[in-house]
């Protein structure tokens, strides 16, 4: 191969490793969290670091299932569309009672350089990872992420909650309350478990965030043997759960994957 044919190929290698952004957050977030039986609700799939901003829509040809769960049973939701930086669907809970929306988007390919998987490991509370690369000697190698994303929203509709919440949706990775938010005030706190495969998952970076606190996490716990973390409900209004469940494979087109889970809800101020 002549000299030019390396240094073009050399460029689109740095354009394509400089165009790459780490993957971020995505959120259920829904123009009302609680709302009168019969009412139309609209949930928006939102992408970024500083909820409930979203930097991108995503697209729909991702979306594996979008549902909600009730007492009464599961709705299917089909009708995407994309609207500005959000993709959304509505749909009509139905019965007074607890519900909980949620949406798996199928894996997509990432390729990152060295000091851009690292750098990402840490800032999104896996340090685990990190950890590891550092004890094998392998922080100076390039990362092909699969990565999939698994949001959920708690809605609340009349009065009436119900425990339905509290049972995981069999996702991948989920976060499961013990109790139903909408039973809960400002200053309590919620213990939450960490899932992945329907195993609780030890020992990983579980953090929280409302809006206005911009894209750093407002606090971050560490889940127990059992999966378990205990979060303050610091703030009124809007809240957001979340963990990344990351893993080295040993596959033909990627090297890690990493699972991604959110949940958010409404925290009352009843005091």
């Amino acid at each position: 191969m002549n000299t030019s044919k390396i240094v073009i190929i050399s460029l689109i290698n740095i354009l394509f490793l400089s165009t790459v952004s780490y993957p971020h957050d995505s959120w259920l977030v829904p123009d009302t969290y609680r709302m009168k039986p019969g009412e139309t609700v609209t949930i928006s799939a939102n992408t970024g670091m500083d909820f409930p901003k979203s930097l991108n829509a995503i697209s729909t040809d991702r979306i594996d299932r979008f549902f909600i769960v009730g007492m009464s049973g599961t709705i299917r939701l089909g009708n995407f569309e994309v609207a500005g930086n959000s993709t959304r669907a509505t749909c009509i809970p139905g019965k007074p009672g607890t519900y909980t929306a949620a949406l798996a988007l199928m894996p997509k390919l990432i390729k990152l350089a060295p000091e851009e998987f690292n750098r990402y490991l840490l800032s999104d509370g896996m340090k685990n990872i990190y950890e590891l690369r550092k004890r094998e000697g392998t922080l100076n190698e390039y990362a092909i992420e699969s990565y999939s994303k698994y949001p959920k929203t708690i809605l609340q509709v009349g009065d009436k909650t119900d425990d339905s919440c509290l049972k995981p949706v069999n996702l991948p990775v989920e976060i499961v309350p013990e109790s139903n938010p909408y039973t809960l005030n400002k200053g309590d706190k919620l213990v939450v478990t960490a899932l992945f495969m329907g195993e609780p998952l030890a020992g990983w970076e579980l953090s929280w965030s409302y809006p206005g606190h911009g894209e750093s996490f407002a606090g971050t716990v560490i889940t127990g043997k059992d999966g378990r973390a205990a979060v303050p409900l610091e703030k009124s209004g809007p809240t957001v759960l979340r963990f990344t469940h990351m893993m080295k494979v040993n596959k033909k087109t990627h090297n890690w994957e990493s699972h991604w889970a959110s949940l958010t809800f409404d925290v009352a101020d009843n005091r």
